[in-house]
């Protein structure tokens, strides 16, 4: 009786999160060459994260805005994706997640228009065949963009606005200019957002150099570039979001919203970020130096709730340092954290 009540309690305490994300599969039938998944091969723990395990977070999924299935793989290989899906849409909740595009089949984007997915964002590393393939092995441009074409054609045959469609595209150095070309693109495939984000953990040095924020010679070209598809894309009605292209110091901020969201990894465990996420095992590189990962996890969802380890005294702490009026400070703050381009604005 007790053990009953206190769950119902845990219910009444959940926090109200803007997003959780879960990863819901380590597996990838990719092979990015700058991926902690293709770099730690060797090392790295393909499993799905089983249904039995996903609903133990749904008493707490009620009170967070968005559930984002995603994590260090591609979502959709694992078989329970769906039902995922459909336990997220039951409670009322956004739901959405990033693919590599290449299991886009017919039977799938049918699902996300029946199932109201919210959101389906699509990587890319170029707005070329040529260039998208040679950083994404193991994805072909053409294909997944004629999967984003059959979906608008799906989306317009039965009237349905579900899934909105985003880009997430990653800027390089070798392929920031293909970048003036992804508004026809987004057009193409009837994108509502793009997201241009950076190559934030670098695991092999090699990659430093084509690293945005580390060409500071570049830095005003590459701004106001941004800033002029930002301003093209405002007049067609899509956001354009990007990330950098310079470091800032902002000890005390940090883009994953870490005081207002965190990630269940494929295991259960909770922690702040991906980047702090324990399936990751390797050191990375940080201003020209080698940095260890520190991963770490406050607590697992099969041993206690969402509800008592995100108000334990440890998690309450860590999302204090990142709130400047609360006495944050960068000193306090984990070397991984310090250590980290994406706390730095990139």
């Amino acid at each position: 009786m007790f053990s009953r009540l206190r769950r119902q309690l845990d219910k009444f305490g959940s926090p109200a999160l803007d997003w959780v994300q879960v990863e819901v599969t380590t597996y990838c039938n990719g092979s990015c060459v700058y991926c902690p998944h293709t770099l730690m091969q060797n090392s790295w723990a393909n499993r799905h994260m089983t249904l039995e395990l996903f609903n133990q977070l749904t008493p707490f999924l009620r009170h967070v805005d968005l559930v984002y299935l995603q994590g260090w793989g591609e979502p959709l290989l694992n078989t329970d994706f769906f039902e995922m899906v459909r336990i997220c849409r039951n409670l009322g909740r956004r739901v959405g997640f990033t693919t590599n595009g290449v299991l886009l089949s017919e039977e799938t984007m049918q699902m996300f228009v029946e199932l109201q997915v919210d959101i389906v964002a699509v990587s890319l590393a170029g707005t070329t065949a040529g260039t998208h393939n040679q950083i994404r092995k193991g994805t072909d441009f053409d294909q997944v963009i004629s999967n984003l074409e059959r979906l608008r054609q799906i989306k317009d045959d039965r009237n349905s606005p579900f899934p909105a469609v985003h880009i997430a595209y990653l800027m390089l150095k070798s392929n920031f200019d293909e970048l003036k070309k992804v508004l026809p693109l987004a057009r193409r495939v009837a994108a509502s957002q793009i997201v241009a984000s950076n190559l934030t953990l670098i695991i092999d040095s090699k990659f430093s150099e084509e690293a945005i924020f580390c060409q500071i010679d570049r830095t005003d070209d590459y701004r106001n570039m941004l800033e002029e598809i930002k301003d093209r894309a405002n007049l067609e009605g899509i956001i354009f979001d990007f990330h950098g292209p310079g470091l800032e110091a902002t000890p005390s901020v940090c883009r994953e919203n870490v005081r207002r969201a965190c990630v269940i990894n494929v295991d259960g465990e909770v922690v702040p970020c991906v980047l702090t996420n324990p399936i990751l095992s390797s050191d990375y590189i940080f201003e020209g130096r080698s940095v260890p990962i520190t991963a770490f996890s406050f607590g697992n969802i099969q041993d206690e709730s969402l509800t008592r380890i995100w108000n334990n005294k440890e998690y309450a702490d860590f999302r204090n340092l990142f709130d400047i009026k609360l006495g944050g400070m960068q000193s306090d703050m984990p070397q991984c954290c310090v250590a980290c381009y994406k706390r730095l604005g990139a």
